[in-house]
């Protein structure tokens, strides 16, 4: 196999699989990257296994969790959502690293440097055992803007509040970005604000609730 699924991840449905032309309409597709030239494509659950392997779509770090999927037909068991899943220690180191380094790093200004030479590192070669436990005891120790969860939280809610505001007139965008500004600003989402959110999503085509 020429692939690694690498994470899954965030898409609108206005994207295609990159490996044939169905739309990822489940709004959750598998990032791979091609082992020889280091190119991400995204794919929904048969084509990322059919390039990557079985089994390639267990362990992965998954970014996902807070958005509720669409016609996510062939996606369950492998996402937040689908059942019991035995813990897995590098999965979520990874994930910590990710979202902390990479996704919400402008927004939220919340790298640390211990952390960014571990994801450097992850971007090289493979973390160690002491590694991988390091990154969790971090997670399992930070404030609570900086818990994994949190950011798990902050990361799917900043993507569709994001692809909101594109698909509205700008006379109707200020409710969406004034709550995305206290959120960036709080680095936390109350129920209320998550109900109030939904509200206004379930009315824009494309966009889903989120948990």
């Amino acid at each position: 196999m020429r692939y690694q699924v690498i994470r899954r991840d965030l898409t609108e449905t206005t994207r295609k699989c990159d490996f044939c032309p169905q739309y990822l309409t489940s709004l959750k597709a598998y990032v791979l990257e091609h082992l020889e030239t280091g190119e991400l494509s995204y794919a929904g659950p048969t084509c990322a296994k059919n390039n990557a392997g079985e089994g390639s779509l267990s362990g992965i770090p998954d970014l996902t969790k807070f958005t509720f999927p669409k016609n996510d037909r062939e996606g369950g068991g492998y996402g937040g959502g689908g059942g019991v899943l035995a813990d897995n220690p590098e999965k979520r180191a990874i994930e910590y690293l990710m979202l902390r380094e990479s996704k919400l790093v402008g927004e939220l200004k919340c790298s640390y440097s211990v952390l960014k030479k571990y994801y450097e590192k992850h971007n090289s070669q493979r973390l160690s055992e002491a590694d991988i436990r390091h990154i969790n005891n971090i997670a399992a120790k930070a404030p609570e803007n900086l818990r994994p969860e949190t950011l798990q939280k902050i990361y799917n809610y900043l993507f569709w509040i994001d692809v909101a505001i594109a698909k509205l007139p700008e006379e109707k965008t200020e409710f969406l970005a004034g709550v995305r500004s206290t959120i960036v600003s709080k680095g936390k989402i109350s129920e209320k604000q998550t109900a109030s959110i939904n509200k206004w999503l379930e009315n824009i085509d494309g966009v889903p609730q989120l948990k």
